[in-house]
């Protein structure tokens, strides 16, 4: 099991954390630490004095951005939370998101790790973000019953699972595995007692006065992801439990709203005291603006769902000794929650995409953090002419976050953003291969114009070579294994770190890329690619001779 404190072990041995022990107070300096951490491209931050009872990271999911050539990628950190190690490729971190969605199997019934009681949850110290002096919720989840949630009606897309219900899940009475939902959630705390939500509008549009809640602060990775994937999308995936059970081992430990992980570094106990109608146009707008919704900048996951408000009172906090949560400095380029959902909606629109025709075309696919989750690139096969376009009119059907599409060529490797939009300008005729729609299509919410929901057009652009070019009008690339006589090369690979070109195994001459294949249930294999474009030159990666593949 991967929980909070495996994952900054790792963090440690990658040499991707740095522990300040300075004061670094909750009110007016946390945030900013981590902010500037993550704007800079630094390592993830461990303050171990907030004026809090808490321990807060920063950074622990977030990354630093590709626009240069670096050591670490914006999903290593991620990667390592799941246990896949810190240097696990792009396409091993999608595959098994892919795989996931479909469940694992039901969690393992513990005692919880949080016993320590006698404390309020303002004085945990969880940072104020935003210019609001309320301690905010950033990373974490809320776990409600199902079966007081639904009110007779759907709660969202229906959870699949491969098993039936265990009764003996059930605590005396408590909701069992498959009986409770937990969601993404933003809050705020206010006085010692009240909290203020921000959650997914379908599993709680229904719930009562007095329905049980447990905010769980500082959730091993597994189930934060399982939590966030299971809302996000419109497309089936198996319940929160479940995805983090296939992820890792995750037991759990009952709670008057359900089961939650027993690892877990802080449980809230708490009542709804008071529910908002859903926002048809929450997604479109900075805010709400009721007296139920909580301080602080929007999470980027309520760009992804509609979200509901709801006021709590809490009625117990226990902690693990000397707790530590993450948290996620909103706002900054590279802040956790938007690195972590570009991860999970990235593997939701590989998955959907790879298994709509009955093949496998799309090598990788990536709403990329740098770009606010706003354009989409997919490194596709072109299958037949105008294929390009059927891709980037399923992928903006498929999801509402952007209103850019960049199909690019398979040979473009995910690591190397800026070589991405090179192939932009290098290949994408501004007449013939930028398609603008009508005017008429919704407004995407990720970016951060057309924020009052009025419509516009939405664009793709067809950076591939097109299917029917013969190979002879197409220039060779210049790389380095095309390139270089062999001597030079065996040389250079000898070489390699001694000559300042050491900037991550992705990088390495020669290396090969791993092919991704579909079986017939759509669930990636693993086999090995051979990259036409020769993966991993120096310094820069390729470099291009006006533009072409290797032949």
């Amino acid at each position: 099991m991967t929980d909070v404190r495996a994952q900054l072990d790792a963090l440690r041995e990658a040499d991707d954390l740095i522990e300040i022990d300075d004061r670094v107070h909750w009110v007016d300096t946390a945030a900013a630490v981590a902010s500037e951490a993550a704007r800079e491209n630094g390592p993830a931050v461990l303050l171990t004095d907030t004026g809090g009872d808490a321990r807060l990271v920063g950074g622990a999911l977030g990354g630093p951005d590709r626009l240069a050539v670096r050591s670490r990628q914006p999903w290593s950190r991620v990667a390592a939370a799941l246990g896949l190690g810190h240097g696990a490729d792009y396409l091993t971190v999608l595959d098994a998101l892919v795989a996931a969605r479909r469940g694992g199997p039901r969690p393992a019934l513990t005692d919880a790790a949080a016993t320590e009681a006698g404390v309020d949850v303002r004085s945990l110290g969880l940072p104020a973000i935003g210019g609001s002096d309320a301690p905010v919720i950033t990373l974490g989840f809320a776990a409600v019953p199902a079966e007081q949630s639904r009110g007779g009606e759907s709660d969202g897309p229906p959870a699949q699972s491969t098993e039936a219900p265990n009764p003996a899940d059930r605590d005396q009475g408590r909701p069992g595995v498959d009986d409770v939902n937990w969601l993404p959630v933003r809050g705020s705390v206010h006085g010692s007692d009240e909290l203020r939500l921000s959650v997914p509008s379908a599993p709680v549009r229904h719930a009562a006065d007095g329905t049980p809640v447990s905010i769980v602060l500082g959730p091993p990775p597994a189930a934060l992801v399982g939590a966030t994937m299971r809302w996000v999308g419109d497309s089936q995936v198996a319940s929160a439990p479940r995805v983090a059970s296939a992820l890792g081992d995750v037991p759990i430990a009952p709670t008057a709203a359900g089961p939650v992980p027993a690892a877990s570094e802080v449980v809230v106990g708490a009542t709804v005291t008071a529910v908002t109608d859903a926002h048809p146009d929450a997604i479109d707008t900075p805010a709400v603006t009721e007296p139920t919704a909580p301080a602080g900048p929007r999470a980027p996951w309520e760009d992804a769902v509609e979200t509901t408000s709801i006021r709590a009172r809490v009625t117990s906090v226990r902690s693990r000794e000397d707790p530590v949560i993450p948290v996620s400095p909103t706002g900054a380029p590279m802040s956790d929650g938007r690195c972590l959902l570009s991860v999970i909606e990235s593997a939701r629109l590989y998955g959907r995409v790879n298994n709509y025709w009955g093949v496998a075309p799309v090598e990788w696919l990536a709403l990329p953090a740098e770009t606010g989750l706003g354009i989409c690139l997919v490194a596709s096969e072109i299958l037949y002419a105008g294929f390009e376009w059927q891709l980037a009119n399923t992928l903006f059907s498929f999801s509402r976050l952007f209103d850019k599409v960049v199909v690019l060529d398979t040979e473009t490797a995910p690591m190397d953003l800026g070589r991405a939009f090179d192939d932009v300008w290098v290949k994408a005729h501004p007449a013939n291969d930028w398609e603008f729609s009508d005017s008429e299509a919704p407004a995407a919410t990720a970016p951060q114009y057309r924020r009052d929901g009025s419509t516009g057009a939405n664009v793709y652009v067809n950076a591939a070579w097109d299917p029917r070019w013969d190979e002879e009008y197409i220039a060779p690339r210049v790389t380095f294994e095309a390139t270089f006589p062999d001597e030079l090369r065996e040389a250079v690979r000898t070489d390699w770190a001694a000559l300042g070109f050491d900037h991550g195994p992705e990088h390495e001459p020669g290396r090969r890329r791993r092919k991704t294949s579909e079986n017939s249930e759509g669930t990636p294999e693993n086999s090995e690619r051979t990259p036409e474009n020769g993966e991993g030159t120096p310094e820069n990666g390729e470099h291009t001779s006006e533009s072409g593949r290797e032949t």
